[in-house]
């Protein structure tokens, strides 16, 4: 799914949240290889003193060195000094702390690195954290639900559907307020594939929310 999405798009500059093994990393670096990208930042806090380097080792090994970076600051401190820096990608793939607030903030700051059209890839997004926040980017922010990574492995969008509670919600707005958001409009509704585990996110547009701007998810 993730080289189908680089050859698709032909991304310059990318960035991914978590190494480990780089089995991910070497996937993503072969495929911007092809395409002719230039860059790819790679950041993992862990990589030496959890992972002892191994990650690192097999992209050497694969012949990518020159092609990926590694910062082995944790994310919370390398987004916002790559924002600094004015770095400017095209595809980014979430695979770090998978915790609510973590991914949220480094949603956050892939969001303000990440050009209009650019895609963002949430893996684990069937975990209950991760899937908040997938929640939260396809109700609250302008982005559209590009891919969804079935249990076969094959990759789809699910038109979104109107659920019983969801239609009578439109029509009783204060019903909302006694409904868990999950019920009033589940990931169905929200073209979210309910157990797929790793998603894509197209970006429409900039942000351009209203201060007071809200939405349930």
């Amino acid at each position: 799914m993730l080289q189908r999405l680089i050859k698709e798009l032909r991304p310059v500059v990318s960035l991914e949240v978590g190494l480990a093994y780089g089995i991910s990393a070497l996937y993503i670096c072969e495929a911007l290889r092809e395409v002719g990208a230039k860059r790819h930042i790679v950041i993992d806090p862990n990589q030496q003193n959890h992972w002892h380097n191994i990650g690192l080792h097999n992209i050497q090994a694969a012949g990518y060195a020159d092609l990926a970076e590694h910062i082995s600051d944790g994310s919370e401190l390398a987004l916002p000094q790559l924002l600094r820096d004015r770095v400017e990608i095209e595809f980014a793939f979430i695979d770090g702390y998978h915790i609510y607030d973590q991914t949220l903030v480094e949603f956050y700051y892939i969001d303000r690195l990440l050009k209009p059209g650019g895609i963002v890839v949430f893996d684990d997004a069937d975990w209950p954290s991760v899937r908040k926040v997938c929640r939260y980017v396809t109700t609250n922010r302008a982005y559209s639900v590009h891919r969804c990574l079935e249990h076969e492995g094959q990759a789809r969008c699910l038109p979104p559907k109107c659920t019983f509670l969801g239609q009578v919600a439109k029509h009783l707005p204060l019903l909302d307020r006694f409904l868990k958001p999950e019920w009033a409009n589940p990931d169905s509704g929200l073209g979210l594939l309910p157990k797929s585990r790793c998603i894509a996110f197209k970006k429409t547009g900039p942000d351009d929310r209203h201060w007071e701007f809200h939405r349930e998810f």
